[in-house]
C-alpha cells in the first residue's frame, strides 16, 4: 500500500478528474528511443471539457560508453578482460568478493566469484561502504591474481575489514561487495543498470561495514563511545538512562584521559565519509551496521543510543573549553549527522520519501558527478516516478533536471516544486526553464522548511497541469501587480519582499501552489516565474482566497516556461 506524509498532502488540494491519471510528456532532444510505461492504456481520455490527455510514457536516452563519467581509478583492458563477465541485467546478477584475511606476496588479495542473483545472495555476503576520494590516489591489490588499481581509501577499508573480520569471524570466509571492484567500471550499461538497485543490494546484505577511516587513525574515540556505552546501562526506563549517562560524562570531568579520549570522538564527525551523496542510500538502506574507525568498530545501534546525549550536553560550560571548542569546529558535520539519523529513523517508520522532499533536505552532500544528486537517492523514494539512471553523455544535467521537475509535478500531483524553482537557484538557472529546480545547487546543512499550506478555499482545476518541451501550463488567478506603500491590493509585509518592481511583472495564484507568485510577463499567455510572494498580503482582505471571491476573478490557464 502506497503510503503518504499526511503534511505533504494538505498542500495539494487540486485533483484529477476521474480517469486522468497520466499526461503526455513531449521533450523534443531529449531520447533517442521510448519505452511505454507499464499498464498505461494507449488510447486518450476526454475531460469533461473537451480536452484529450494522452498516456504518460518513459524516455529513455541509449546508452554508450563515456570515460570520465564516474573517477575510477583505471585498470587496463586485457586486466579488465581478465577479470570481468558481463552480467545478465534482466536476472539483476551481482558479483561478489571473497577477501583473503592474509596478504599475497605483500598485497591485499581477493578473488572476484562467479555473477550471482541478488535474490540468491540475499543474507550470504557483508557490504562495505565507504568514501573512495581521489581516483589519482590509487594502491594496487590482486584480483584472481591479477594485479588491480584500486581507491586508496578502498584499499585501507579492505585492510579494516580483515581485521574486522579476524576479531569477529576468523572461522567463516569474508564474502563481501565493494562497488569499484564488484561493478565493471569500464561498462557503462552495467554500471547505470547496477546503480538502479543499489538500495536493494545494501538491505540485501546481511550487515554492513562503513568505514570512516581514510588512513590509520588513532581509533581513541570509538573506543571512548564504546566504554561509555558499557559504563551506562541501556536498559531500563529511557530518561533515567539519559539521566545516567549524563551524570557519568559529569563526574568523570576531572578524569584528564576521559576528557582527551572525549576530544579524539569527535575526529570521528570529522570523517569525509558523512559528506558524500551515495554513502546516503548506503546507510539508510542498511539494516545491522557496524561502522569502522581505524582498528575499532561500534555498532549502528550503540551509536544511536549514546549519540543524542553527547550532542545535547557537550555544548555545555560545565563539560570544559576543550571539548565545546571541538564540538564547535565540527558543527556542521554534526548536523549532518543528525541529518542521517533523523532520515533512517523516518525511513524504518514510514518508508521511501518524496523525491522533492529529499532533494531540498540534502543538498550539502557532494558528488563527482552532478547526475549523482539525482540517482543516489532513486531507491529511496517511491517507483512511480519512473526515473532509469543513465550516465550517457547525452542525458545532461539540464536535461535531467527537467525530467525530474516533470515527474515530479506528473506523480506527486502538486505545485509544491514552483516553490522549491523560485529558492533553488544556481549556474544552471539561465539555461532551464523557470519552473525547473537547480539541485544541483549547493546548500547549508540546515533542514530547509517545507511550504505547508491549508488549499481547503480553492477551486479545484478543471484540469490538471500539463508539461510540454520545458513549458508547464497551469491555471490561476491574477491578482494585481505588486507595489509597496499602500495603495494597490497587495502590501508586504517586510520592505525586502520584492526588488524593484518592472511593468511586466504580475502578482497571481496559482492553483495547487502555495502562492502566491510573482510572474514576469513574457508575452501572450506565456511567463516566467519570479519569485514567492509569501511575504505580501491582500490589502483589506483576511486572505488571499477571500479576495478571489469577493472581486469575482476568474480563473486563466497560463503558460510558465
Amino acid at each position: 500500500m502506497e503510503r503518504k506524509d499526511t503534511t505533504r498532502q494538505m498542500s495539494r488540494k487540486w485533483a484529477f478528474p476521474s480517469g486522468i491519471m497520466e499526461h503526455e510528456i513531449r521533450a523534443r532532444g531529449f531520447v533517442t528511443s521510448q519505452v511505454d510505461a507499464p499498464n498505461l492504456k494507449a488510447e486518450s481520455v476526454a475531460t469533461p471539457h473537451g480536452m484529450n490527455i494522452y498516456p504518460f510514457s518513459i524516455s529513455i536516452v541509449s546508452l554508450s560508453s563515456c570515460e570520465g563519467v564516474f573517477p575510477t581509478p583505471a585498470n587496463n583492458g586485457p586486466t579488465r578482460r581478465s577479470v570481468y563477465h558481463d552480467l545478465n541485467p534482466h536476472c539483476r546478477e551481482i558479483r561478489l568478493l571473497r577477501l583473503h584475511l592474509e596478504d599475497n606476496d605483500g598485497f591485499i588479495a581477493c578473488d572476484l566469484l562467479p555473477a550471482i542473483t541478488l535474490s540468491t545472495a540475499k543474507g550470504k555476503y557483508t557490504a562495505i561502504s565507504y568514501c573512495a576520494g581521489d581516483p589519482k590516489r590509487t594502491k594496487q591489490i590482486l584480483v584472481n591474481g591479477i594485479h588491480f588499481n584500486v581507491f586508496e581509501n578502498l584499499a585501507h577499508v579492505l585492510d579494516m575489514t580483515r581485521d574486522f573480520w579476524r576479531k569477529n569471524c576468523p572461522n567463516k570466509e569474508c564474502i563481501i561487495w565493494a562497488d569499484q571492484i564488484c561493478i565493471n567500471q569500464s561498462n557503462l550499461a552495467e554500471r547505470s543498470h547496477q546503480v538502479g538497485f543499489m538500495r536493494s543490494i545494501y538491505s540485501s546484505a546481511v550487515q554492513t561495514l562503513i568505514c570512516l577511516s581514510t588512513t590509520e587513525v588513532d581509533p581513541r574515540g570509538i573506543e571512548w563511545l564504546v566504554n561509555l556505552h558499557q559504563s551506562v546501562d541501556p536498559d531500563g526506563d529511557f530518561y533515567q538512562y539519559y539521566f545516567h549517562l549524563e551524570y557519568h560524562l559529569r563526574t568523570n570531568l576531572a578524569n584528564q584521559q576521559f576528557l582527551n579520549d572525549w576530544f579524539t570522538f569527535y575526529d570521528v564527525f570529522s570523517s569525509p565519509w558523512w559528506t558524500r551523496t551515495w554513502v546516503y542510500q548506503e546507510f539508510i538502506s542498511s539494516s545491522n551496521i557496524y561502522f569502522l574507525y581505524g582498528r575499532s568498530s561500534i555498532t549502528w545501534k550503540r551509536l544511536s543510543e549514546v549519540l543524542p546525549t553527547l550532542q545535547k550536553y557537550s555544548h555545555f560550560p560545565y563539560f570544559g573549553p576543550a571539548i565545546t571548542e571541538r564540538q564547535a569546529q565540527v558543527a556542521d558535520t554534526n548536523n549532518i549527522v543528525n541529518f542521517f539519523v533523523i532520515s533512517k529513523l523516518r525511513f524504518d517508520r514510514v518508508g521511501p520519501f518524496d523525491l522533492m522532499d529529499l532533494l531540498s533536505q540534502s543538498r550539502h552532500l557532494q558528488s563527482s558527478d552532478a547526475r549523482d544528486r539525482i540517482y543516489a537517492f532513486l531507491g529511496l523514494v517511491r517507483e512511480d516516478y519512473g526515473i532509469l539512471p543513465d550516465y550517457s553523455p547525452e542525458n545532461t544535467m539540464e536535461k535531467l533536471l527537467v525530467d525530474i521537475a516533470t515527474r515530479v509535478v506528473l506523480q506527486d500531483r502538486t505545485l509544491d516544486i514552483l516553490s522549491d524553482a523560485c529558492r533553488v537557484r544556481g549556474e544552471l538557472s539561465p539555461s532551464l526553464p523557470s519552473w525547473v529546480p537547480d539541485w544541483t545547487t549547493k546548500a547549508c546543512v540546515r533542514l530547509l522548511p517545507r511550504i505547508i499550506r491549508d488549499n481547503n478555499d480553492q477551486p479545484v482545476p478543471i484540469f490538471p497541469p500539463i508539461v510540454d518541451t520545458g513549458r508547464l501550463e497551469v491555471q490561476g488567478f491574477h491578482i494585481g501587480a505588486p507595489r509597496k506603500g499602500k495603495i494597490g491590493w497587495f502590501v508586504p509585509s517586510r520592505q525586502d519582499t520584492f526588488r524593484q518592481w518592472e511593468g511586466r511583472d504580475e502578482l497571481w495564484e496559482i492553483v495547487g501552489a502555495p502562492g502566491p507568485f510573482v510572474l514576469h510577463h513574457a508575452g501572450d499567455r506565456e511567463y516566467r516565474l519570479f519569485k514567492e510572494a509569501r511575504g505580501a498580503r491582500p490589502s483589506g482582505y483576511t486572505s488571499v482566497e477571500s479576495l478571489i471571491k469577493k472581486e469575482g476573478l476568474q480563473m486563466q490557464t497560463v503558460v510558465l516556461s
